[in-house]
C-alpha cells in the first residue's frame, strides 16, 4: 500500500491499523515485517510533521490554526487509546488453558508489541506527549505506558483475584514438591511490578499493585501453610528432625524468593517464616535444649542457635537457660568433689571421732582444676555451638562468676568469706615454687590462674594471699623462675590495674636492692661463710615484727649483723631496721660424723641456729639455761627445740614434756642420720598458718575500710551534700574492681567518718562534707 495523505487522519489511521494488529499479536502465527513496521512509523511521522509545517508556514493563521500540531497529536493519541481498549477486550481465553496460562501468554506478547508500538509513535511521544505532560496533563502518557495502563484497566483489574489465586495455588503445589511451570509464576508476578507505574513519573515503576494484590495475600498464605505444616510435623517428629526440616524449608523459600519475588517481599517473607517456623515453636526448642546439653550434641545445639538467631528476641531465653544449666552442673561437680575429698579424709582418719573437714584439707589443685574443667567444657560449647556470640559469652561469664564465688567449698557457711581467692593463691604457689614435683604440677599453669582470677569477686583478697605466698618464695629463694613470676604479675596488672600489683612490684625492687647491698658488705667472718640479708619495706611486705621472736644473737654472729646496719645506715638516714628472726634460715656444717666421713649439713631456723651455736661452748645445758641464752618466747623456743630432740640430735634427760627447767639437754657426739643433709625446719610445729590467715583477713578488712573511706570522702568532697541512697549507689560500683562491698559495710564506714568529723548528717536523710 502507498502511504496515505499526510494531513488526513482517517486515511492515516486506516493505513496503520492493520500493522498495529500484527505488532500487538492479533495474528499469533505471523509477526510484523520490517517494511510494515517502517510504513506505520512513516505514516504517523508524516501526519504529525505535515500538520505542524502547514501551521508554521501560514503567517496569517489564527491562534487556533497555530495549534494544529497539538490537535494532530491529540487526535491520533485518542484513536490509539480507543484501539488498545478494544484490542485487550477482544482477547479470548482458550477453554483448555487456565487463566494464568492465558494471562502470561497474552501479557508476554502484548508487552513485546507495546515496545514496538512505542517506537512507531516515537515522534508523537517525544513532542506532543512531552509537551502535554509539561503543561500538567498527567493523564497523558507515552505509548508504552499507555499500553500498560490499558492492560491494567481492561485485563488485570477485573481478573486480579483469579490470577493471584492461581499464582498462589501454583506456589503451594511447588512447596508440596509437585512439578510446576515456575516461569508462569515469575512472569505473572513481574507483570504486577510493571503495572504499578507512578502517576507523576510514568517511567518510574511502583510496587503498589504488587504489594496490594500479591504480597499481602502471598504472606498470609505462606504463614497459614507453614503454621499447619510445622504443627503437624512436630506432632509426628522430634525437635531435632523439626530443626532440620526448618533449615530445608528456609533454604527452599530463599531460593524461591530469588527466582520470582521482589526484594521488598524477601524481608517480610523471612520475617513470616521466622515467626511461624521458629518463634512460634521456640518453647519446644528450649525444652529440648537441656537434653542436647546433657548429651553434648554440639551440632544440634549449633543448629538450634542458628535458627533462633534469626529471631533475636528468642536468643536471650536460650542464653539464660545455658547460664542456669552451667550453674547447676558446676555446683553438682563441686559437690561431688567435696564428697570425694571428705571420703578420702575419713578413710585416712583412724580415730573414732573424725573431725569436720577444714579448709586446709581442700586440695587447691583439685579445686581449681575442677573449676577450670567446668569452664573449658562450656567455653567449648560457646565457641563451637554459639559462634562466640557475646550474649552466650556473657552467660558463661555470669555462671562462672557465680559458681567460682558461691559453692560448698568457697562458702562453707553462709556468713564466711569466700575461700576461692585463698585457694587460687595456694594453687599459684604450687606451680611457681621450685620445690614442687613436676608430676604434681604437670597440668597447672598461669592460663588457668588468670581464667579463675577473672571470675573471683574479691580480687583484693586474692592479692593479699598471693602476695604472702610470693613473699615466702622470694625470701626462701624457692621461686621457680623470676621471669615466670614477673609474667604472672604483668598479667594480673593487665587484668586489673598498675595499683593492684604495685606492692608485688616493689617486693622485686627490694630483692634487687638487697643484692646490691650485699655486694658492698665486707664478709671476712670466719664462722659465717655466706650471708644473704634482705632489706624489706615494711609497708609492702606481709610480715610483722613480733616480740615473741626477739632473739639473742650469738656473739660469734654479731659482726655480720652490725655490718648490715652500718652499710644500710650509710645509704639511708633515719630509717629503722627490725629483724624478722622467724623468717630467716641457715645452713650449718656439723662435725658430728664418724672419722673419715664428711660433715653433716643441717638446715635450721634462726632459733635452732642459736641453740646449736650454744653447744659449741658446752655439750650440756639445762633447759632453763638454754632458754635464757636463746631468748624468744617460751612456746616458740620449745617448738623449735623439739625437732632437734625428736630426731636425736640433742638428747633430753629425763624424757617427757619440756615443763621443767632442770631438764638436761646434751648434744650427741656422733649423729646417726643416714642422710648428710637434714632439714629440721620442715618438722617444726607450725602455728603460723592459722595466724597468717587471721592476719590476712584482718589486713583485707582494714584495706577495704580504707578503700571505702577514700571513695566516700572523694564523692562528698566533689558533691558537698549527698543523699544516703545516692551515696550508697555511687560507692558500690567503684568497689567492683577489687571486691563486692556490702551495704552494711558502707554504712559502718559512713558512721566512722561521721565520728572522725569528715562528714555530718543533715536533714533529708543526707550527708554534708566538712572541710
Amino acid at each position: 500500500m502507498s502511504l496515505p495523505i499526510a494531513n488526513d487522519l482517517d486515511a492515516t489511521w486506516n493505513f496503520i491499523q492493520p500493522g498495529l494488529e500484527y505488532i500487538l499479536g492479533s495474528h499469533e502465527d505471523q509477526g510484523v515485517t520490517s517494511k510494515m513496521y517502517m510504513n506505520c512509523y512513516t505514516a504517523v511521522y508524516n501526519f504529525c510533521v505535515n500538520k505542524s509545517r502547514r501551521s508554521n508556514n501560514d503567517h496569517h493563521s489564527t491562534a487556533n490554526e497555530s495549534n494544529l500540531y497539538s490537535l494532530a497529536g491529540a487526535e491520533i493519541y485518542s484513536r490509539l487509546d480507543k484501539y488498545l481498549t478494544e484490542f485487550i477486550r477482544n482477547l479470548k481465553k482458550d477453554p483448555k488453558d487456565t487463566f494464568l496460562e492465558f494471562y502470561v501468554r497474552k501479557w508476554t506478547r502484548f508487552t513485546i508489541g507495546a515496545g514496538y508500538l512505542h517506537n512507531v509513535f516515537d515522534y508523537m511521544n517525544r513532542y506532543w506527549v512531552q509537551k502535554e505532560r509539561s503543561d500538567g496533563r498527567k493523564d497523558i502518557h507515552e505509548v508504552n505506558t499507555l499500553a500498560l495502563n490499558k492492560w491494567k484497566t481492561e485485563m488485570f483489574n477485573d481478573n486480579a483475584e483469579v490470577l493471584i489465586s492461581e499464582i498462589l495455588d501454583l506456589i503451594e503445589k511447588q512447596r508440596n514438591n509437585q512439578i510446576v511451570n515456575t516461569q508462569l509464576i515469575s512472569i505473572a508476578i513481574k507483570s504486577l511490578v510493571f503495572l504499578g507505574l507512578e502517576t507523576q513519573d510514568s517511567k518510574k515503576p511502583s510496587l503498589v499493585v504488587y504489594i496490594t494484590n500479591f504480597e499481602k495475600a502471598f504472606l498470609e498464605k505462606t504463614s497459614q501453610y507453614y503454621s499447619n505444616e510445622s504443627a503437624k510435623f512436630l506432632s509426628e517428629n522430634n525437635v531435632v528432625e523439626y530443626m532440620k526440616k526448618c533449615e530445608s524449608r528456609l533454604s527452599e523459600e530463599i531460593s524461591r524468593s530469588n527466582n520470582y519475588l521482589e526484594d521488598h517481599t524477601k524481608k517480610y517473607l523471612l520475617e513470616t517464616l521466622n515467626k511461624v517456623l521458629i518463634e512460634d515453636h521456640s518453647q519446644e526448642m528450649y525444652n529440648q535444649f537441656l537434653t542436647l546439653l546433657e548429651q553434648n550434641e554440639i551440632d544440634h545445639i549449633q543448629r538450634m542457635y542458628k535458627l533462633l538467631y534469626k529471631v533475636p528476641k528468642t536468643i536471650d531465653p536460650l542464653a539464660d537457660t545455658l547460664e542456669n544449666y552451667i550453674k547447676q552442673q558446676a555446683l553438682l561437680s563441686i559437690e561431688d568433689m567435696r564428697i570425694s575429698m571428705e571420703a578420702a579424709q575419713d578413710n585416712s582418719t583412724t580415730t573414732a571421732s573424725k573431725p569436720k573437714r577444714a579448709l586446709s584439707a581442700v586440695d587447691p589443685k583439685t579445686y581449681i582444676n575442677t573449676l577450670i574443667t567446668i569452664y573449658l567444657q562450656f567455653n567449648e560449647i560457646v565457641i563451637k555451638a554459639f559462634n562466640k556470640d557475646p550474649r552466650f559469652i556473657k552467660a558463661l561469664d555470669n555462671a562462672c562468676r557465680y559458681f567460682v564465688n558461691n559453692n560448698p567449698i568457697a562458702l562453707p557457711t553462709p556468713k564466711s568469706a569466700c575461700k576461692t581467692p585463698e585457694l587460687l593463691a595456694k594453687y599459684s604457689d604450687l606451680f611457681l615454687r621450685s620445690n614442687s614435683k613436676e608430676s604434681d604440677i604437670i597440668d597447672m599453669n598461669g592460663d588457668n590462674l588468670m581464667i579463675i582470677f577473672k571470675f573471683i569477686n574479691d580480687k583484693d583478697s586474692f592479692e593479699e594471699f598471693y602476695r604472702r605466698q610470693l613473699a615466702k618464695r622470694l625470701i626462701n629463694s624457692n621461686s621457680k623462675s623470676e621471669e615466670l613470676e614477673e609474667s604472672i604479675i604483668q598479667r594480673l596488672q593487665e587484668e586489673n590495674s598498675i595499683e593492684y600489683t604495685s606492692k608485688m612490684t616493689k617486693m622485686f625492687s627490694d630483692m634487687k636492692a638487697s643484692e646490691d647491698l650485699k655486694s658492698k658488705l665486707n664478709m671476712n667472718n670466719l664462722i659465717v661463710k655466706d650471708f644473704n640479708p634482705l632489706i624489706l619495706a615494711q609497708s609492702m611486705w606481709p610480715f610483722n615484727h613480733s616480740k615473741d621472736y626477739n632473739l639473742n644473737v650469738a656473739s660469734e654472729l654479731i659482726e655480720p649483723f652490725d655490718n648490715i646496719v652500718k652499710a644500710y645506715d650509710s645509704q639511708h638516714n633515719g630509717r629503722q631496721l627490725k629483724w624478722l628472726w622467724n623468717h630467716g634460715r641457715a645452713e650449718v656444717k656439723a662435725n658430728l660424723s664418724k672419722k673419715g666421713k664428711p660433715p653433716f649439713l643441717f638446715t635450721v631456723s634462726n632459733i635452732q641456729l642459736m641453740i646449736l651455736i650454744a653447744f659449741n661452748k658446752n655439750n650440756t645445758y639445762t633447759l632453763g639455761n638454754l632458754y635464757e641464752i636463746v631468748g624468744t618466747s617460751r612456746h616458740i623456743f620449745e617448738s623449735h627445740l623439739l625437732p632437734l630432740i625428736k630426731y636425736k640430735l640433742i638428747e633430753q634427760s629425763p624424757a617427757g614434756d619440756l615443763s621443767n627447767d632442770d631438764i638436761t639437754l646434751t648434744i650427741v657426739e656422733e649423729y646417726k642420720s643416714k642422710k648428710l643433709k637434714v632439714n629440721f625446719i620442715s618438722v617444726i610445729k607450725n602455728t603460723e598458718p592459722k595466724q597468717e590467715e587471721e592476719e590476712a583477713t584482718k589486713e583485707i578488712d582494714e584495706t577495704r575500710k580504707n578503700f571505702l573511706s577514700a571513695c566516700i570522702v572523694r564523692i562528698m568532697k566533689s558533691r558537698k551534700v549527698v543523699k544516703h541512697n545516692d551515696l550508697i549507689n555511687e560507692v558500690l560500683p567503684q568497689t567492683l574492681s577489687r571486691f563486692r562491698a556490702k551495704i552494711i559495710d558502707v554504712k559502718r564506714v559512713i558512721d566512722q567518718l561521721i565520728e572522725k568529723q569528715y562528714i555530718q548528717r543533715v536533714e533529708g536523710n543526707s550527708y554534708e562534707y566538712l572541710s
